[in-house]
């Protein structure tokens, strides 16, 4: 019997600009005049409808309300500046997002997983207004649980905001500062990682995984990596995405946007990518940023990035390599 193939992902070729950074006309950031324009595209997710079209929701930030979801479209995924819809997904209180007890929105990060003919859209909702026991606590409280709520689409295009048992759109909170999902089948069950924090003061940054069999009911949360020796910054363990090659889990963490400065690690594990001491799991740096990797019905992958904040979101070929 073959041995499993150690692989690691290269970048093929120069990135191309797919969702240029978006007019949100009333919504626009301003411009610093020392600095320029402030609005920043930042955690997104690419997927592909039935129709054939192309997807890129985004997350962008700093602008007039705080953060939205946007939304660009393309006939191929090798297409350059992807149309602006010029829809937006803004924070829905009423649903129990965002209860920070503060005007700025912050609605993050969105990551679609199908299963069967219907579409799933996870993203981070903020604070929950209460900590992971659901106990009410103030704004700035760092016991402050987030959350990660839920869209669903039976087309990939038309959304429709799920509310649980208490007309909450969340499927799940905590810790504190939960953000970032990305969604894996392994078998029979679905794998949601994301970052966030925990530990006594809530400050440890880490990566966290749930597991469920309908992405509806979550298994309680364990941390799946941590490491301080990668990033020891509060922000840099950010942006997870995992993905399933040649018998392996590999991990995409990102430590920092404008510098492109992300790791990957390796696991026979998909709970397990090093915690506390992740070294023995290192593949190497990869030079991108909030990345998701997109498997074409040709089997071409590419890989997206985020090192243009205010530029907007990028893509490249990507291709994996036997060490």
């Amino acid at each position: 019997m073959r041995s499993k193939r150690k692989l690691r992902p290269v970048l093929d070729g120069d990135f191309w600009m797919v969702g240029d950074n978006p007019d949100l006309g009333p919504l626009q950031g301003n411009t610093d005049p020392a600095r320029g324009p402030v609005q920043e595209c930042v955690d997104h997710h690419v997927f592909q409808s039935p129709d054939g079209a192309w997807h890129l929701w985004g997350c962008v930030r700093h602008t007039a309300v705080g953060r939205v979801l946007y939304h660009w479209e393309a006939a191929s995924v090798t297409d350059q500046h992807w149309r602006q819809t010029g829809e937006v997904i803004r924070v829905d209180r009423g649903a129990g997002e965002c209860l920070n007890g503060v005007p700025e929105e912050v609605i993050q990060s969105p990551f679609i997983a199908r299963k069967g003919r219907t579409y799933y859209m996870f993203y981070g909702g903020s604070a929950a207004g209460t900590d992971e026991a659901g106990s009410a606590v103030p704004p700035g409280d760092p016991r402050m649980a987030g959350q990660i709520c839920m869209m669903t689409s039976r087309d990939g295009r038309t959304w429709t905001c799920h509310h649980n048992g208490l007309g909450r759109s969340r499927v799940f909170i905590g810790p504190s500062a939960s953000r970032d999902p990305c969604v894996l089948k392994v078998g029979r069950r679905w794998h949601l990682y994301y970052a966030g924090f925990h530990g006594e003061g809530c400050d440890r940054a880490a990566f966290f995984a749930r597991t469920s069999g309908d992405q509806l009911r979550w298994s309680d949360w364990r941390v799946v990596h941590e490491d301080l020796s990668f990033g020891a910054q509060r922000w840099d363990t950010e942006c997870p995405h995992v993905v399933h090659r040649g018998g392996d889990f590999y991990l995409f963490r990102t430590v920092e946007y404008a510098s492109a400065n992300t790791h990957v690690f390796r696991s026979e594990d998909p709970l397990d990518f090093g915690v506390g001491d992740a070294r023995d799991k290192y593949v190497g740096p990869i030079a991108v940023a909030a990345p998701e990797v997109i498997v074409a019905p040709d089997g071409q992958e590419y890989i997206t990035s985020n090192h243009d904040l205010t530029g907007g979101t990028r893509i490249c070929h990507l291709t994996w390599v036997e060490e």
